[in-house]
């Protein structure tokens, strides 16, 4: 899985970008203010002029815009606590509580039965915790919020506050603040036992005997050791040991000063503060530190003559090889990192200790470029002869949100990322790769489709070899692009120093497919350079923190329900605007190819909704016509296509009213593993607390009108 919606910065966000025109937040919110002003005033004057007649109905009117400045900003922190105060308790009263005990039932019995043979466990995990805590506490602060203030008018216990000095605003604002603050604490909680849930559920570790490995010989020399793992939590663990892999027991600096010594090391004589100069006849420098490492490497129990500085004294000392540092096969999302040790004493057998599970709990920060696409067609050793298009070969399918390139052509997928610098990236590259498989032909069904992968300057054209990979579907391949690599000229260059990356740090990355009449296909975000990864615990902290601006949101929005409708229906009112809320996005699509369909046919990437309209999508339903199809033109078709088109106009100005749930995608994020960013958690932020604002200004008026009426 890949996070297909781009995060825009918080600036751009809030005030829109000149290059694409598109208006920001903040415009947005100013226009929907000011629309809600005009309609507000005409229906306020329209209810106080039927209520009390046209003098009296004026006069009342005007009463309430002289008062509301005053009451709507001089409200009094001292009251709105109190006012919050007796929310709390009010929640408290109603058992808010057992929404918390309901939610540790639930963790109680998950792992029975929670993903005993995924191949994702800590994605389903994280979805499960996250998914559990947003529709146990939705409802609750629902039902708190939306039968609270009716519940109290009903039973004139509403009396006993607005007698004494306190306004309207200042109720509405006590209640929001007590609500949501009962409903954080119970997150919070929450929070704390799922992560404890999620990190011990799938806690474990492996065992590893000699016995379970078989040697792999090779001229009567044992080359590799290949097995498994112990069973443990439902899964094995491939294991593939390299004979010639094991390095003396010590770990050094670049400048060869060794930082630490093992068991092995220190009883051939090794010193923490020893200085290495030459490694088996190879004088040691920081230039050729990976050389080095290579020659320390080879078979266990064998030497390697290490001599070395000690207090300006020189020393030769055979250390031996002794330890090895590998990692498991990737089994479920994870793996295990294995140390193998060898004694001094040919007679006691190898050691093998293998470390908790790694790769499950992850915070990736991915970095994205841009994708176009080379055509198949041209000249290969003549790049004045190449296309480049924005989009790849569709292959038939009604959403190309991906285009496709075919195997054994000149067709390639180009991602330009910006702003590499060798600081960022001292060491390379890591890619992490999400390439769909298309089949022309099946043959073997889970055989992987080869392709080749190879960076270069966008500039110069200088490029590197072409690595070659597997390219599988649903599979987060990882890829490192090493700082040293081997040009076409057969020269080991550095990316940063000798031209691979353009001087204002662009490069391209080129990915094609090897197999003939096979495809991959390719979206702007398949492909990114993964910087270093974030803490996934204050990621966890960040999915709760987005669950909780969902809830306040929610709550306010069920408080201000609650000052015109009775407890039901506020409640039934408050679900309904979540659940259009939570599909917004595709409520959009659907009025945006209704109203705009001839512009849409040119928007390849967007992802449009076919069949029309409500009475047109029931159309073809009942007469079982394709969706994609163009209707017959008559008088009937015309006027569902009529009616449709209406229907869509209000809808779409409704949208414009309504939070957008689906801007909340912390459960996506967490679950597979992405850092949350915060320009998110900000624009979720302002988000919510431009609803609050709105809520409190409204339910203000309303419930003001309500005072007047006794």
């Amino acid at each position: 899985m890949v996070i297909e919606k781009r995060i825009l910065p918080t600036w751009e966000w809030l005030w829109g970008s000149a290059e694409t025109g598109a208006r920001g937040a903040a415009t947005e919110f100013l226009i929907a203010t000011l629309v809600l002003i005009v309609l507000g005033l005409l229906l306020g004057l329209l209810v106080s002029i039927f209520r009390y007649g046209p003098a009296r109905g004026w006069k009342s009117y005007l009463l309430v815009l002289r008062q509301a400045p005053r009451d709507l900003l001089g409200i009094s922190p001292r009251r709105v606590i109190g006012l919050a105060g007796l929310a709390v308790r009010e929640a408290l009263r109603r058992r808010i509580w057992v929404a918390l005990l309901l939610f540790f039932v639930v963790l109680m019995f998950a792992s029975w039965n929670l993903a005993p043979n995924s191949e994702q466990p800590a994605v389903i995990y994280l979805n499960f915790v996250l998914t559990a805590a947003t529709y146990i506490m939705l409802p609750v602060a629902v039902f708190t919020a939306a039968f609270s203030l009716p519940q109290d008018i009903k039973n004139h216990t509403i009396y006993t506050v607005v007698t004494k000095p306190v306004r309207p605003s200042e109720i509405i604002l006590g209640r929001v603040i007590g609500f949501s603050l009962v409903a954080t604490v119970l997150l919070a909680a929450m929070g704390l036992s799922s992560y404890v849930f999620v990190v011990r559920g799938l806690s474990h570790s492996h065992q590893l005997e000699k016995g379970d490995l078989v040697s792999e010989t090779h001229r009567g020399r044992i080359i590799r050791d290949t097995g498994e793992t112990s069973l443990d939590d439902r899964h094995r663990h491939e294991v593939d040991i390299e004979a010639g892999g094991f390095f003396p027991e010590i770990e050094f600096a670049e400048s060869g000063r060794i930082t630490r010594v093992g068991d092995s090391a220190r009883t051939a004589g090794l010193r923490v503060g020893d200085r290495i100069t030459v490694i088996d006849g190879t004088p040691f420098s920081s230039e050729n530190v990976g050389r080095a490492i290579r020659t320390l490497a080879g078979t266990a129990r064998s030497e390697v003559a290490l001599e070395i500085t000690r207090r300006g004294e020189k020393l030769r000392i055979d250390a031996p090889r002794a330890i090895l540092e590998t990692f498991t096969e990737t089994n479920r999302g994870h793996k295990h990192r294995i140390v193998a040790r060898d004694s001094n004493d040919p007679a006691e057998p190898r050691q093998y200790t293998l470390g908790a599970a790694e790769g499950m709990f992850l915070a990736r920060v991915p970095q994205y470029g841009s994708l176009r696409f080379r055509d198949s067609k041209g000249d290969p050793k003549d790049s004045r002869t190449w296309k480049f298009n924005e989009q790849g070969v569709n292959i038939g399918k009604i959403f190309s949100y991906r285009s496709y390139i075919r195997g054994n052509t000149l067709a390639a997928a180009i991602w330009t990322f910006d702003n590499l610098t060798p600081e960022k990236y001292p060491d390379g590259f890591d890619l992490d790769v999400n390439i769909r498989v298309y089949r022309s032909y099946i043959g073997k069904i889970d055989a992987p489709i080869v392709g080749s992968i190879f960076v270069r300057n966008p500039e110069t054209g200088k490029r590197t070899r072409e690595q070659i990979f597997s390219g599988k579907d649903f599979t987060i391949d990882q890829m490192h692009i090493a700082r040293k690599a081997w040009s076409m000229d057969d020269e080991l260059v550095d990316l940063f120093a000798d031209g691979l990356v353009t001087p204002d740090g662009r490069m391209e990355v080129w990915i094609s497919c090897v197999n003939p009449g096979q495809y991959f296909g390719m979206a702007e975000a398949d492909v990114y350079i993964r910087a270093d990864d974030a803490s996934f615990t204050l990621n966890f902290l960040k999915g709760f923190l987005g669950i909780t601006m969902q809830v306040i949101l929610v709550t306010a929005l069920a408080v201000f329900f609650s000052t015109f409708l009775s407890g039901p229906v506020s409640t039934l009112i408050s679900f309904t605007t979540v659940l259009l809320a939570f599909n917004k996005d595709f409520l959009q699509r659907l009025a945006n190819s209704v109203l705009y369909p001839e512009m849409l046919k040119q928007t390849v990437s967007y992802k449009r909704v076919y069949g029309g309209g409500p009475l047109e999508s029931l159309y073809r339903l009942v007469l079982q016509l394709n969706i994609t199809g163009e209707l017959e033109e008559n008088m009937l078709t015309s006027s569902l296509k009529a009616i449709d088109l209406f229907i869509m106009q209000i809808i779409a100005m409704v949208l414009h009213l309504l939070p957008d749930f689906e801007q909340f995608l912390e459960v996506q994020y967490l679950s597979h593993g992405y850092n949350i960013p915060w320009d998110m958690l900000i624009q979720h932020f302002f988000s919510v607390l431009s609803f609050l604002v709105t809520t409190y200004v409204l339910g203000y008026f309303v419930l003001k009108s309500r005072e007047l009426a006794r």
